[in-house]
């Protein structure tokens, strides 16, 4: 170790939340600038957390922090991207191999699920970076194998493993980012959702290109070689996936989050991690190695990690589980927030995935009279969904007085208002211009639920709360093409119940115990 490194961790300041900050007994938070969202039964590990808050904040936003923006946010890119590829080329999917059920689409929501989950748990048991370097390598490998598949079955196949590859990613980023931001610049978070709309308007915008001349138009007669869009699609995706997941490993050398290693006791690395940011920036960083022993170790893994086999994985993962729900505010607010991403996780897979089926019920004069048209309108309407979280991100960067909470609420009443309007379309115009407002709306909500849900979370469990609140959304969207398969998506019915149960989430958000903007988190 050089002597100036040497003198970065040799320098000592005070712990600068004191025990008469926090009231662990109650829950409760003394008013003071270095507030926590909310306090942990393990004492040590809070005024801890508080010390590499405050050792975040005063290095500040780098350089480093905007690689992981952007890194991060192509995880979320993926998601969408995947998404959005399998219902573009669904039909054509049926067409080829004679199905009219859709079960790929079954597939893609169970490997999305799958993926939450494993991902999610596994980050809080073995760390956050294997996860986040491995996902978009996986992702996109089997992306472009899926492509080359010659049966449904096997296409089913590679659909749920590129899924599964890439459904950890909208767990993972946010988990990590929020880790390393400074408390003022924790608003950002809500930008993470304009890249969901950059991968929809990719996956649209690809589609758009190469379906319209290599496809099939109807069951009776759709060889391969007349049906190779779907294919072209694939490749394409597949390899752009690839292609970011090369960035993550070269652009920025990933630590570990200080917050997860302070969590299992492992303070050398912890403190390390920040200093090596602050030495590399010029930055400043006050945090030593005897500021963190001098609160005592952790215990709230400890009786867990002692045994790790099959039945300790179970109960670590159970007792991750357990602090979510740790006090009655914790509770509810952890409740709300999974009840929330189920009815989302309903009403929007059920608006996006099978609108054309209600449009084409409307009449040649609402909905696009070819598959040009209707990549077309879908390139217009996904493209403006990206301002969805650039209005989010501004009403919290502007008006920070109304909260995560209040922008959750306009987000959601407010496409509730469009979606009902939605009934009434009568012109092609119309439709574009309702579907673009509503999708911009939606989005509002999106990427404010997308930052509100890690915030909520407390960094031992962070991941694992991130995760089920995903898999909340992605069990739901199994139900999904149930819904659409079995009753009929021609009717306006499916979009009254989009809107109304979008209108509850905005709703709910009012009900929420806990305010980020005000805190930070734990």
């Amino acid at each position: 170790m050089s002597d100036e490194e040497k003198k970065v961790e040799s320098s000592s300041i005070e712990p600068r939340v004191s025990p008469d900050d926090i009231d662990i007994e109650n829950d409760t938070l003394n008013h003071s600038a270095n507030d926590a969202l909310f306090s942990l039964k393990d004492d040590a590990l809070t005024k801890k957390i508080n010390l590499v808050n405050n050792a975040i904040d005063e290095i500040g936003f780098t350089p480093y922090h905007l690689k992981l923006f952007f890194l991060n946010g192509m995880g979320y890119w993926t998601d969408t991207q995947l998404t959005f590829l399998e219902s573009s080329v669904r039909t054509f999917i049926n067409y080829q191999f004679n199905y009219k059920f859709p079960v790929s689409n079954e597939m893609l929501a169970a490997g999305m699920l799958v993926g939450a989950l494993f991902w999610g748990f596994s980050a809080d048991l073995i760390g956050r970076k294997l996860a986040f370097n491995l996902s978009l390598i996986l992702s996109g490998i089997f992306t472009i194998l899926t492509g080359t598949m010659s049966s449904m079955a096997s296409y089913c196949i590679f659909v749920f493993l590129s899924a599964s590859a890439a459904g950890g990613n909208l767990v993972l980023d946010t988990c990590i980012f929020l880790e390393y931001l400074p408390h003022k610049n924790q608003w950002l978070l809500t930008f993470f959702a304009f890249f969901w709309g950059i991968g929809q308007v990719m996956a649209v915008g690809i589609s758009f290109g190469f379906l319209p001349n290599n496809s099939c138009s109807g069951y009776d007669n759709c060889p391969s070689h007349e049906n190779r869009g779907w294919r072209y699609v694939y490749y394409t995706n597949g390899a752009i996936v690839l292609f970011m997941s090369f960035l993550r490993l070269t652009v920025v050398n990933l630590k570990e989050t200080p917050k997860f290693l302070v969590s299992n006791n492992r303070d050398i690395e912890a403190v390390e991690s920040l200093q090596s940011i602050a030495r590399k920036y010029n930055r400043p960083c006050s945090l030593t190695l005897e500021d963190l022993e001098a609160l005592g170790p952790i215990k709230i893994n400890d009786d867990y990690r002692n045994h790790i086999d099959v039945r300790g994985i179970f109960n670590l993962v159970k007792h991750h589980v357990t602090i979510l729900f740790a006090n009655t505010k914790m509770a509810r607010s952890t409740a709300l927030v999974l009840f929330s991403w189920m009815l989302l996780g309903i009403s929007y897979p059920l608006y996006s995935s099978f609108l054309p089926q209600y449009l084409a019920s409307r009449g040649a004069d609402i909905s696009a009279p070819d598959v040009h048209g209707v990549y077309r309108d879908a390139l217009i309407s996904n493209t403006v969904s990206m301002g969805g979280p650039i209005v989010a991100g501004a009403l919290l960067y502007f008006f920070p007085i109304i909260g995560r909470r209040g922008v959750l609420c306009i987000g959601g009443v407010s496409s509730m208002a469009f979606l009902f309007g939605y009934t009434h379309v009568k012109t092609r115009e119309q439709n574009v211009a309702l579907s673009s407002i509503s999708y911009l709306t939606i989005y509002i909500y999106y990427a404010v639920l997308y930052a509100y849900t890690p915030e909520v979370f407390p960094s031992a469990a962070r991941a694992t709360g991130n995760s089920l609140a995903i898999a909340c959304t992605r069990l739901a969207s199994v139900v999904v093409p149930l819904i659409a398969y079995y009753s009929n998506t021609a009717s306006s019915v499916p979009i009254w119940i989009c809107g109304a149960f979008v209108g509850v989430c905005g709703l709910i958000a009012l009900l929420l115990p806990y305010e980020p903007s005000k805190h930070r988190v734990v």
